[in-house]
This record gives structure tokens, C-alpha cells and sequence, in this order.
């Protein structure tokens, strides 16, 4: 009889509890998709041909040693 009266006492606070974690889960979702598809619609570019090229080559002073010595 207790159970049963514990029960139907917090029943109430844990379907609460689920709706409001459902809730900010779906949000979490929505505003999500909102952010991705803003970036997808933002114009792109322009690329570098060679993104890792060595733009100061030719300004080095001691080549390409590692060793001043």
C-alpha cells in the first residue's frame, strides 16, 4: 500500500522530469539544424591552391636548417 502511494505521489515529478529533458532535447536539435543551414548557405572560398606552402621561403635567412649553430 505504501508503494503504491509513493508511486502516485512522484509520478508527477518524473514525467516532468521527462518532458522538460525531451523538451530541451528537441530544442537542442532544432536550433542545430537552424545553425547548420545557416553555414551551409554562406558563400565559400576563396580556396589557397596550396594551403601548406611555405609563403616566406625565399625570405628564410638560414634555409631550411634547424640549427643555427
Amino acid at each position: 500500500m505504501n508503494t503504491v502511494v509513493l508511486l502516485a505521489c512522484l509520478s508527477p515529478i518524473i514525467v516532468i522530469f521527462i518532458v522538460m529533458k525531451l523538451a530541451v532535447f528537441l530544442s537542442g536539435i532544432y536550433s542545430e539544424e537552424k545553425y547548420v543551414e545557416s553555414e551551409s548557405r554562406k558563400p565559400h572560398g576563396p580556396y589557397l591552391a596550396d594551403a601548406y606552402a611555405d609563403v616566406d621561403e625565399e625570405e628564410e635567412e638560414y634555409g631550411n636548417r634547424t640549427d643555427y649553430r
